[in-house]
């Protein structure tokens, strides 16, 4: 009955160690989107609209919007490339741009 209860109390404490340890060990938080990441790149591709991952030199996709079209403005705005960090603003920006 003794050996029982020594077994008992060590299994006790072990498991007790384990979960504080556990408990205390440092998490790898995820890394916040700061205000200079970029994810996206809108800009003109070939006379379409196209969308560019980072700085990705090959489009992801090439829409069927014809840049010619566009008010000057757009037009310019896609010359220079719209930087976008989530896909909600990415897809706003495609909308305003008539997709």
């Amino acid at each position: 009955m003794k050996k029982l209860i020594i077994a008992l109390s060590t299994i006790f404490c072990t498991i007790l160690i384990m979960v504080s340890i556990y408990t205390f060990l440092p998490r790898k938080q995820p890394e916040p989107i700061t205000e200079n990441t970029v994810e996206y790149t809108v800009k003109d591709y070939g006379g379409k609209v196209a969308v560019f991952e980072n700085e990705s030199s090959s489009p992801l996709v090439v829409y069927e919007i014809y840049t010619h079209l566009l008010p000057e403005n757009d037009i310019e705005l896609l010359r220079k490339g719209i930087k976008v960090t989530t896909q909600e603003q990415l897809q706003t920006c495609l909308e305003d741009l008539g997709l």
